[in-house]
């Protein structure tokens, strides 16, 4: 289970301040300016707190990597920026040697690794994708066939 408080010690690692804002256009969004960060929240669009962790984390993965953007930026480089903080983000809140061990604890369904790390399903499915697909990882590896 992923902890507030480790994702509030990780903002404040990253130089990020935090602030409840109600954005318009997203649920969150982070702003650099000289080298400082701020993660902006709406409250009011996250209908579970496992939508709010991750998008905190996704945030919180822009400014710990330095991967932020202009709005005007080409599409190219904000997919760049996107896929890096989602790398951060899974690497540290969702690694590898831990969904092992989720599912070598019988939590194999996406819903039900989803629940376990009290993240969004949409979130497991990424990081099942990105350490399968990207890092070429055996999810299964040390666990017994049942």
């Amino acid at each position: 289970m992923v902890e507030l408080s480790a994702i509030y010690q990780d903002a404040q690692a990253a130089g990020a301040q935090i602030y409840p804002y109600n954005i318009g256009f997203a649920d969150a969004a982070t702003i650099e300016l000289n080298g400082q960060y701020g993660i902006f929240l709406d409250f009011d669009r996250f209908s579970t707190m496992s939508d709010f962790f991750w998008a905190l984390i996704h945030e919180v993965s822009h400014c710990a990597t330095g991967c932020t953007h202009r709005v005007s930026s080409e599409y190219d480089l904000v997919a760049r920026h996107e896929y890096k903080a989602n790398r951060r983000a899974i690497e540290t809140y969702l690694p590898l040697d831990a969904l092992r061990g989720a599912m070598r604890a019988g939590y194999t369904e996406p819903w039900q690794l989803a629940e376990y790390f009290g993240l969004p399903e949409a979130a497991v499915r990424l990081a099942v994708q990105y350490w399968t697909e990207c890092r070429g990882a055996d999810l299964n590896a040390g666990r017994s066939a049942g």
